[in-house]
């Protein structure tokens, strides 16, 4: 969460001119996409709350899309930098995608081995 802070206290005119739909988001993706890995497992590792164990997964996709809604109210306040929806639609689907791959990988991690004939 710092490091987003921090990246979006840089004012517009020290980023490099991108245009169309590249780098920035693909930044937003990453981002948000870390931040969900991370308060997921610390969501599904913490033993004091059940029901945050147990939809640990929903509870990091809210985590990281109400941080995003902060952030773009952050970016507000910063010089040329401007709030946008899109940005936080892709902050949840960064969010998602990485969840998508957790669960996946979960199903396959407690798959039963296929037994071979020799």
């Amino acid at each position: 969460m710092l490091i987003i802070f921090i990246s979006s206290a840089i004012p517009a005119y020290k980023f490099p001119e991108v245009q169309g739909w590249g780098w920035p988001k693909l930044i937003h993706l990453i981002y948000y996409g870390m931040l969900c890995f991370l308060a997921q497992r610390a969501l599904r590792h913490q033993s004091r709350f059940r029901l945050l164990t147990r939809h640990s997964s929903l509870f990091a996709v809210i985590i990281a899309v109400a941080y995003g809604v902060t952030d773009e109210f952050h970016q507000l306040f910063t010089p040329g930098r401007h709030g946008q929806i899109t940005d936080v639609l892709i902050d949840g689907f960064g969010a998602c995608l990485v969840i998508a791959g957790v669960e996946i990988h979960r199903l396959f991690k407690h798959r039963p081995a296929p037994e071979h004939d020799n």
